[in-house]
Protein backbone atom coordinates (compact mmCIF):
# COMPACT_ATOMS: atom_id res chain seq x y z
CA UNK A 1 0.00 0.00 0.00
CA UNK A 2 1.29 3.44 -1.12
CA UNK A 3 1.71 6.70 0.88
CA UNK A 4 -1.35 8.05 -0.50
CA UNK A 5 -3.67 5.18 -0.33
CA UNK A 6 -2.94 4.50 3.36
CA UNK A 7 -3.71 8.27 4.15
CA UNK A 8 -6.64 7.77 2.20
CA UNK A 9 -7.63 5.19 4.42
CA UNK A 10 -6.93 6.87 7.64
CA UNK A 11 -8.60 9.62 6.74
CA UNK A 12 -12.01 7.62 6.28
CA UNK A 13 -11.20 6.14 9.61
CA UNK A 14 -11.09 9.24 11.27
CA UNK A 15 -14.30 10.68 9.53
CA UNK A 16 -16.20 7.59 10.17
CA UNK A 17 -15.23 8.04 13.96
CA UNK A 18 -16.43 11.27 13.74
CA UNK A 19 -19.77 10.59 12.68
CA UNK A 20 -19.87 8.03 15.39
CA UNK A 21 -19.28 10.66 18.38
CA UNK A 22 -21.40 13.14 16.61
CA UNK A 23 -24.25 10.76 16.97
CA UNK A 24 -23.93 9.97 20.48
CA UNK A 25 -23.47 13.15 21.54
CA UNK A 26 -27.23 13.71 19.78
CA UNK A 27 -28.17 11.33 22.11
CA UNK A 28 -27.22 13.46 24.48
CA UNK A 29 -30.13 15.75 24.28
CA UNK A 30 -33.02 13.19 24.32
CA UNK A 31 -31.79 12.22 27.84
CA UNK A 32 -34.87 11.89 30.21
CA UNK A 33 -35.43 14.32 33.15
CA UNK A 34 -36.04 11.44 35.34
CA UNK A 35 -35.77 7.77 36.20
CA UNK A 36 -37.51 5.57 33.71
CA UNK A 37 -38.59 2.76 36.19
CA UNK A 38 -39.44 5.46 39.37
CA UNK A 39 -39.55 8.79 37.82
CA UNK A 40 -37.50 10.50 40.47
CA UNK A 41 -36.25 14.12 38.98
CA UNK A 42 -32.73 13.86 37.88
CA UNK A 43 -30.22 16.76 37.53
CA UNK A 44 -28.09 17.37 34.24
CA UNK A 45 -25.74 19.57 36.52
CA UNK A 46 -25.41 17.86 39.88
CA UNK A 47 -22.33 15.81 39.12
CA UNK A 48 -23.08 13.27 41.52
CA UNK A 49 -26.07 12.48 39.77
CA UNK A 50 -24.23 12.36 36.26
CA UNK A 51 -21.83 10.00 38.30
CA UNK A 52 -23.64 7.88 39.43
CA UNK A 53 -26.71 7.20 37.07
CA UNK A 54 -26.59 4.58 34.29
CA UNK A 55 -28.00 5.40 30.90
CA UNK A 56 -28.85 2.68 28.48
CA UNK A 57 -29.50 3.36 24.62
CA UNK A 58 -31.24 1.41 22.53
CA UNK A 59 -31.00 1.73 18.88
CA UNK A 60 -33.78 -0.42 17.96
CA UNK A 61 -36.37 0.90 20.21
CA UNK A 62 -36.71 4.23 17.85
CA UNK A 63 -39.59 6.26 20.01
CA UNK A 64 -37.72 6.04 22.96
CA UNK A 65 -33.83 4.87 22.27
CA UNK A 66 -32.66 7.01 25.64
CA UNK A 67 -33.21 5.20 29.12
CA UNK A 68 -32.00 7.01 32.74
CA UNK A 69 -32.05 4.40 35.55
CA UNK A 70 -31.45 6.14 39.25
CA UNK A 71 -28.85 4.00 41.39
CA UNK A 72 -31.64 1.96 43.26
CA UNK A 73 -33.59 0.78 40.62
CA UNK A 74 -30.25 -0.10 38.42
CA UNK A 75 -28.94 -1.97 41.40
CA UNK A 76 -32.76 -4.09 41.51
CA UNK A 77 -32.57 -4.54 38.27
CA UNK A 78 -29.19 -6.03 38.37
CA UNK A 79 -30.32 -8.23 41.90
CA UNK A 80 -33.28 -9.44 39.52
CA UNK A 81 -30.96 -10.35 36.90
CA UNK A 82 -28.42 -12.01 38.57
CA UNK A 83 -31.45 -14.12 40.61
CA UNK A 84 -32.31 -15.27 37.45
CA UNK A 85 -29.21 -16.38 35.83
CA UNK A 86 -28.75 -18.22 39.03
CA UNK A 87 -31.73 -19.93 39.20
CA UNK A 88 -31.29 -20.85 35.00
CA UNK A 89 -28.03 -22.28 35.84
CA UNK A 90 -29.44 -24.34 39.05
CA UNK A 91 -32.06 -25.79 36.67
CA UNK A 92 -29.33 -26.57 34.36
CA UNK A 93 -27.39 -28.62 36.71
CA UNK A 94 -30.58 -30.45 38.23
Amino acid sequence: MNRKQRRAREAQIRKDGNDELAAQVAMFGKLPEECTACEIPFDKKNKEMATTWNVVVRKEDEANPVRLYCPTCWNTAQEVINNYLKTMEENDEL
